[in-house]
C-alpha cells in the first residue's frame, strides 16, 4: 500500500504544480481607437476572430517592407475569420497615415494612435510589431520586426481550426 500511496501523492503534487504555475494566456491589452472613418474599434472587436495587430507607420522602411505580405495575408484569408488591424504610431501625421491608406488601398482596418496610447499599452518599442491574438483575444505570439510569413500562416490557420 505504501508503495502505491507515495508514488500517488508525488503524481498529485505535481498535477497540482503544473495546473497552478502554468502560463495562462494573457488578454490583450485593453484599446480603443477611432479608425480612419471614425468607427471605434476595441478590445471587443477581437472577439470570435484571430487577429494580427500590427503598429507600424508610413515613414518606417520596415513596415513599408512587410506592408505587401500583410495586404497578401488580408487577401488571402479574406472571407474568414481573421483580421488585420493596423495602427499608426505618431511619427508620421494622420495626413500621411490617410494618403498610404488610400494610396496602395490597405484592406484592413486602419487606426492612428496620435498620443501613442495604445502603443504603450502594448509595450511598442519600435516597428513595425505586431501582436497574434486567438478568437478569445488572448495575446499569442508578438513579433518584432517582420513575421516569418510563413510560419504566421500556420499559426493562423492552427488557430481557426479550433
Amino acid at each position: 500500500m505504501k508503495k502505491i500511496l507515495l508514488p500517488v501523492i508525488g503524481l498529485l503534487t505535481a498535477a497540482l504544480l503544473a495546473f497552478i504555475l502554468w502560463p495562462k494566456a494573457q488578454s490583450a491589452p485593453a484599446f480603443a481607437l477611432p479608425d480612419l472613418h471614425g468607427k471605434t474599434v476595441s478590445n471587443a472587436d477581437l472577439k470570435g476572430k484571430v487577429t494580427l495587430i500590427n503598429f507600424w507607420y508610413p515613414s518606417c522602411p520596415g513596415c513599408v517592407s512587410e506592408m505587401p505580405k500583410l495586404i497578401q495575408t488580408a487577401k488571402d484569408y479574406q472571407g474568414k475569420d481573421f483580421q488585420i488591424l493596423a495602427i499608426s504610431l505618431p511619427y508620421d501625421p494622420l495626413e500621411s497615415v490617410i494618403n498610404y491608406t488610400e494610396e496602395r488601398q490597405l484592406p484592413f482596418t486602419v487606426m492612428y494612435d496620435g498620443k501613442n496610447e495604445t502603443g504603450n499599452a502594448f509595450g511598442v518599442k519600435v516597428a513595425p510589431t505586431s501582436f497574434f491574438i486567438n478568437k478569445q483575444g488572448e495575446l499569442l505570439k508578438t513579433f518584432v520586426g517582420e513575421p516569418d510569413f510563413n510560419a504566421l500562416y500556420q499559426d493562423i490557420n492552427a488557430e481557426l481550426a479550433k
